[in-house]
């Protein structure tokens, strides 16, 4: 008898929680004052706050093990458990990631002697001697402030931030995803110790001036003049040298010679690191990259590393959904080909399509679902490394 009381009024509180759930969802789908996709955010909040109705889950099917040992109650706790962990735990928690990676730069090159951590080695191999000069880049992306976050997380990142030994920060874009409050949300940026600067993604740079209520709309109109109020500059398409490293920002809508770009700066004997926000946009012209090698370095996000990383599969979704062959990580340069030594190779075909390095950060928040399993959110401190070899 007692467990059945327990039971219906478990029951009962369980429906409770659900309506609540809905409720609430549906009063701040209200208040994002939202033009258009209000199902979807709607379904999304739900998503979003239905862990607590999966906590009331896992109470219920824990108590009814007490009255009935069932498989389905023991399959109950480990879905609770699972979406509790994919919705409420991975999501919040913040990792550091530490990589060297060599740039190849010709003797022109003046470089201070550096003595280096565990390196990636992308350059060739050399029996010279050799002069290296390093940057420390905390890089990040895909922020996302909006209906999934709140300003603790971002305090939290502020504080990581402040205790990481680099000499900049690096943010990839995509700031806002259903943003509200942006000044509130944005605030931590005010204790930040280092030197931040930024790229913008496309969701960055809309803007629809025939309605200033659109919330989304509205941040992102204002989001490049509230950024530098808060210590974030814009890096420049022109360059910014960053501990002797020299580092570009291609934003939405750029309009770069990336071409002449890289030749010039091969020509000047200095490697080239290039910041963007979804590298495949880049990628899309065959040319924007064809003269970029192993003095090149191409930083972006946009991936979120998936957010449900499973091995073989999530890089396969990642492609299909995104366009993009990376999931996350290091890509290192093609193999080149004998052909490509060749004096007669002049076949463009015959040449290595991808000579440059790339990497891809996973990302701070969630867009979609607010789920991440196998792929928490993560800082990446890049030491980028110039290699000199002499003749």
């Amino acid at each position: 008898m007692g467990g059945s009381m327990i039971g219906s009024w478990l029951g009962h509180l369980g429906a409770l929680i659900a309506v609540l759930v809905i409720l609430w969802s549906c009063l701040k789908t209200v208040q994002l004052k939202a033009r258009k996709d209000n199902l979807q955010i709607l379904l999304q909040l739900v998503s979003f706050y239905a862990r607590y109705w999966f906590v009331w889950l896992l109470l219920w099917a824990n108590v009814q093990l007490l009255y009935d040992n069932q498989a389905i109650y023991w399959l109950l706790i480990t879905l609770s458990l699972l979406y509790i962990y994919m919705s409420w735990v991975e999501p919040n928690r913040l990792r550091v990631s530490h990589f060297s990676i060599n740039l190849t730069a010709p003797t022109t090159y003046q470089a201070a002697t550096y003595q280096p951590a565990t390196d990636i080695s992308l350059a060739a191999p050399s029996s010279q001697p050799i002069k290296r000069q390093a940057a420390k880049i905390a890089v990040l992306s895909d922020i996302h402030v909006g209906i999934f976050s709140n300003p603790h997380q971002l305090a939290r990142l502020v504080k990581c931030l402040n205790r990481l030994d680099v000499d900049a920060v690096l943010i990839l874009g995509d700031w806002l995803y259903q943003a509200t409050t942006l000044d509130a949300h944005l605030s931590p940026f005010n204790t930040l110790n280092k030197p931040c600067y930024t790229v913008l993604s496309d969701a960055d740079t809309q803007q629809v001036v025939d309605d200033a209520q659109n919330s989304e709309s509205a941040s992102n109109m204002q989001l490049m003049n509230i950024l530098p109020m808060f210590g974030i500059q814009l890096l420049p398409e022109q360059g910014l040298r960053i501990a002797g490293i020299n580092i570009i920002g291609i934003h939405n809508g750029s309009t770069m010679d990336l071409p002449r770009v890289i030749e010039q700066q091969r020509s000047a004997g200095q490697p080239l690191v290039i910041a963007t926000h979804d590298i495949k946009q880049l990628e899309a012209n065959p040319r924007t990259l064809s003269d970029a090698n192993n003095d090149t370095l191409v930083i972006a996000g946009q991936t979120h590393g998936g957010q449900v990383n499973i091995p073989v599969l999530t890089p396969l979704m990642v492609r299909a959904l995104t366009g993009n062959k990376l999931a996350a990580g290091l890509r290192q340069p093609d193999i080149p080909k004998q052909s490509d030594y060749h004096p007669k190779a002049l076949n463009e075909a015959d040449k290595p399509s991808k000579r440059y390095q790339v990497w891809v950060n996973t990302g701070i928040g969630v867009t979609g679902l607010p789920f991440r399993f196998n792929c928490p959110p993560t800082i990446d401190v890049l030491t980028i490394q110039v290699q000199t070899a002499d003749n």
